[in-house]
Protein backbone atom coordinates (compact mmCIF):
# COMPACT_ATOMS: atom_id res chain seq x y z
CA UNK A 1 0.00 0.00 0.00
CA UNK A 2 2.99 2.77 1.06
CA UNK A 3 4.66 1.65 -2.48
CA UNK A 4 1.66 2.53 -3.85
CA UNK A 5 0.82 5.85 -2.12
CA UNK A 6 4.55 6.88 -3.01
CA UNK A 7 3.80 5.98 -7.23
CA UNK A 8 0.65 8.08 -7.00
CA UNK A 9 1.71 10.99 -4.78
CA UNK A 10 5.91 10.79 -5.51
CA UNK A 11 8.07 13.10 -2.97
CA UNK A 12 9.31 16.45 -4.71
CA UNK A 13 12.99 15.63 -4.22
CA UNK A 14 15.86 18.82 -4.47
CA UNK A 15 17.58 18.96 -7.75
CA UNK A 16 21.46 17.99 -7.64
CA UNK A 17 23.52 21.21 -6.90
CA UNK A 18 24.91 21.44 -10.65
CA UNK A 19 20.73 20.84 -11.52
CA UNK A 20 19.88 24.11 -9.60
CA UNK A 21 22.63 26.21 -11.75
CA UNK A 22 20.98 24.56 -14.76
CA UNK A 23 17.15 25.70 -13.22
CA UNK A 24 18.59 29.37 -12.78
CA UNK A 25 20.44 29.40 -16.00
CA UNK A 26 16.86 28.07 -18.08
CA UNK A 27 14.88 31.25 -16.17
CA UNK A 28 17.95 33.53 -17.32
CA UNK A 29 17.05 32.18 -21.37
CA UNK A 30 13.22 32.97 -20.43
CA UNK A 31 13.75 36.19 -18.59
CA UNK A 32 16.28 37.24 -21.81
CA UNK A 33 13.29 36.30 -24.40
CA UNK A 34 10.49 38.65 -22.39
CA UNK A 35 12.73 40.81 -22.43
CA UNK A 36 13.47 40.95 -26.16
CA UNK A 37 9.21 40.85 -26.56
CA UNK A 38 9.17 43.83 -24.18
CA UNK A 39 11.55 45.91 -26.08
CA UNK A 40 9.78 45.38 -29.28
CA UNK A 41 5.95 46.38 -28.41
CA UNK A 42 4.38 49.36 -27.93
CA UNK A 43 3.52 50.80 -24.19
CA UNK A 44 0.34 49.06 -23.77
CA UNK A 45 1.79 45.70 -24.41
CA UNK A 46 4.70 46.31 -22.47
CA UNK A 47 3.10 47.20 -19.48
CA UNK A 48 1.10 43.96 -19.94
CA UNK A 49 4.51 41.93 -20.10
CA UNK A 50 6.48 43.59 -17.56
CA UNK A 51 4.90 41.33 -14.64
CA UNK A 52 6.79 38.21 -16.41
CA UNK A 53 9.96 39.97 -16.07
CA UNK A 54 9.49 40.94 -12.66
CA UNK A 55 8.01 36.90 -11.76
CA UNK A 56 11.34 35.72 -13.17
CA UNK A 57 13.42 38.19 -11.58
CA UNK A 58 12.09 36.97 -7.86
CA UNK A 59 12.10 33.37 -8.45
CA UNK A 60 15.73 33.58 -9.52
CA UNK A 61 16.71 34.95 -6.20
CA UNK A 62 14.60 32.34 -4.62
CA UNK A 63 17.23 30.10 -6.93
CA UNK A 64 19.85 32.13 -5.75
CA UNK A 65 18.86 31.29 -1.71
CA UNK A 66 18.30 27.79 -2.80
CA UNK A 67 22.38 27.76 -4.23
CA UNK A 68 23.85 29.21 -1.28
CA UNK A 69 22.54 27.05 1.40
CA UNK A 70 23.25 24.08 -0.72
CA UNK A 71 26.75 25.30 -1.03
CA UNK A 72 26.86 25.56 2.62
CA UNK A 73 26.75 21.80 3.30
CA UNK A 74 28.44 20.96 0.07
CA UNK A 75 32.23 19.64 0.12
CA UNK A 76 33.44 21.39 -1.85
CA UNK A 77 36.63 24.08 -1.63
CA UNK A 78 35.60 27.47 0.06
CA UNK A 79 37.34 28.98 -3.01
CA UNK A 80 35.00 27.30 -5.54
CA UNK A 81 31.88 27.31 -3.26
CA UNK A 82 32.48 31.34 -3.43
CA UNK A 83 33.08 31.25 -7.18
CA UNK A 84 29.75 29.06 -7.55
CA UNK A 85 27.51 31.29 -5.38
CA UNK A 86 29.05 34.57 -7.52
CA UNK A 87 28.15 32.82 -10.46
CA UNK A 88 24.46 31.80 -9.77
CA UNK A 89 24.17 35.73 -8.10
CA UNK A 90 25.70 37.10 -11.35
CA UNK A 91 22.73 35.33 -13.62
CA UNK A 92 19.78 36.46 -11.28
CA UNK A 93 21.75 40.18 -11.29
CA UNK A 94 21.67 39.85 -14.83
CA UNK A 95 17.60 39.12 -14.56
CA UNK A 96 17.37 41.79 -12.41
CA UNK A 97 19.19 44.24 -14.83
CA UNK A 98 16.57 43.14 -17.57
CA UNK A 99 13.38 43.67 -15.25
CA UNK A 100 14.87 47.21 -14.45
CA UNK A 101 14.91 47.56 -18.06
CA UNK A 102 11.69 46.99 -18.20
CA UNK A 103 10.50 49.45 -15.68
CA UNK A 104 12.43 52.30 -17.04
CA UNK A 105 10.17 51.74 -20.01
CA UNK A 106 7.01 51.34 -18.46
CA UNK A 107 7.83 53.81 -16.07
CA UNK A 108 8.80 56.79 -18.94
CA UNK A 109 6.36 55.32 -21.54
CA UNK A 110 9.17 55.41 -23.85
CA UNK A 111 8.38 54.73 -27.61
CA UNK A 112 9.71 52.60 -30.39
CA UNK A 113 13.43 52.02 -29.53
CA UNK A 114 16.25 52.23 -32.47
CA UNK A 115 16.79 49.05 -34.21
CA UNK A 116 20.64 48.88 -32.15
CA UNK A 117 19.18 48.22 -28.80
CA UNK A 118 16.70 45.54 -30.45
CA UNK A 119 19.95 43.33 -31.89
CA UNK A 120 21.61 43.74 -28.52
CA UNK A 121 18.71 42.32 -26.93
CA UNK A 122 19.46 39.29 -29.35
CA UNK A 123 22.74 39.30 -28.21
CA UNK A 124 21.63 38.98 -24.59
CA UNK A 125 19.21 35.99 -25.88
CA UNK A 126 22.45 34.11 -27.63
CA UNK A 127 25.00 34.57 -24.26
CA UNK A 128 22.06 33.63 -21.96
CA UNK A 129 21.23 30.50 -24.18
CA UNK A 130 25.22 29.39 -24.24
CA UNK A 131 24.91 30.51 -19.98
CA UNK A 132 22.74 27.04 -20.09
CA UNK A 133 25.20 25.28 -22.04
CA UNK A 134 28.02 25.87 -19.71
CA UNK A 135 26.05 25.05 -16.76
CA UNK A 136 25.10 21.34 -18.24
CA UNK A 137 29.15 21.46 -17.80
CA UNK A 138 29.97 22.96 -14.17
CA UNK A 139 30.97 19.62 -13.04
CA UNK A 140 33.86 19.34 -15.02
CA UNK A 141 34.51 22.99 -16.24
CA UNK A 142 37.61 21.49 -18.04
CA UNK A 143 35.24 20.96 -20.93
CA UNK A 144 33.66 23.99 -20.49
CA UNK A 145 35.65 25.12 -23.80
CA UNK A 146 34.82 28.62 -25.97
CA UNK A 147 32.22 29.98 -23.50
CA UNK A 148 33.98 32.61 -22.29
CA UNK A 149 35.49 33.49 -25.44
CA UNK A 150 31.74 33.45 -27.08
CA UNK A 151 30.09 35.67 -24.79
CA UNK A 152 33.23 38.12 -24.78
CA UNK A 153 32.74 38.48 -28.80
CA UNK A 154 29.11 39.30 -27.54
CA UNK A 155 29.98 41.41 -25.33
CA UNK A 156 32.02 43.32 -27.96
CA UNK A 157 29.48 43.44 -30.50
CA UNK A 158 26.40 44.62 -27.72
CA UNK A 159 29.07 47.57 -26.87
CA UNK A 160 29.08 48.85 -30.26
CA UNK A 161 25.22 48.43 -30.51
CA UNK A 162 24.79 50.57 -27.90
CA UNK A 163 27.12 53.03 -29.15
CA UNK A 164 25.18 52.98 -32.17
CA UNK A 165 21.85 53.42 -30.47
CA UNK A 166 23.10 56.62 -28.83
CA UNK A 167 24.57 58.64 -31.59
CA UNK A 168 20.83 57.28 -33.39
CA UNK A 169 19.31 58.78 -30.12
CA UNK A 170 21.13 61.76 -29.91
CA UNK A 171 21.00 62.46 -33.77
CA UNK A 172 16.99 62.44 -33.14
CA UNK A 173 16.93 66.25 -31.65
CA UNK A 174 14.38 66.52 -29.23
CA UNK A 175 13.26 67.59 -25.80
CA UNK A 176 15.57 66.24 -22.90
CA UNK A 177 12.57 64.71 -21.55
CA UNK A 178 12.28 62.52 -24.43
CA UNK A 179 15.71 61.32 -25.38
CA UNK A 180 16.97 61.12 -21.36
CA UNK A 181 14.59 57.51 -20.76
CA UNK A 182 16.37 56.35 -24.41
CA UNK A 183 20.04 57.11 -22.73
CA UNK A 184 18.83 55.07 -19.63
CA UNK A 185 17.54 51.98 -21.61
CA UNK A 186 20.85 51.88 -23.67
CA UNK A 187 23.17 52.31 -20.85
CA UNK A 188 20.50 49.57 -18.27
CA UNK A 189 20.86 47.14 -21.93
CA UNK A 190 24.41 47.66 -21.61
CA UNK A 191 24.63 46.74 -17.60
CA UNK A 192 23.30 43.46 -18.48
CA UNK A 193 25.45 42.74 -21.47
CA UNK A 194 28.40 43.54 -19.01
CA UNK A 195 26.73 41.21 -16.36
CA UNK A 196 26.49 38.03 -18.79
CA UNK A 197 30.37 39.06 -19.76
CA UNK A 198 30.99 38.63 -16.12
CA UNK A 199 29.33 35.31 -15.25
CA UNK A 200 31.35 33.72 -18.08
CA UNK A 201 34.76 35.03 -16.65
CA UNK A 202 33.72 33.43 -13.87
CA UNK A 203 32.79 30.21 -15.35
CA UNK A 204 37.02 30.63 -16.60
CA UNK A 205 38.14 31.11 -13.56
CA UNK A 206 36.92 28.10 -12.09
CA UNK A 207 37.75 26.33 -15.31
CA UNK A 208 41.69 27.66 -14.98
CA UNK A 209 41.55 26.53 -11.45
CA UNK A 210 40.53 23.70 -12.33
CA UNK A 211 43.71 23.02 -14.83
Amino acid sequence: MMQFLSRLFPQRTERPLYGLFTELAELLVQAADTHSKLLGHGIRERTRIAPRLHEQATVAEELCRRIAERLAHSLITPYEAELLYDFALTMADAVDAMEHTAELLVLTSTGALPTPLMEAAKGIERASELTVAATWKLAGVRDLGEYYAQVRKLKRQGDRLVRRALAEISSRGGSTGELLPLHDVAHSLRDTIVLLEKLARIADLLRVKDA
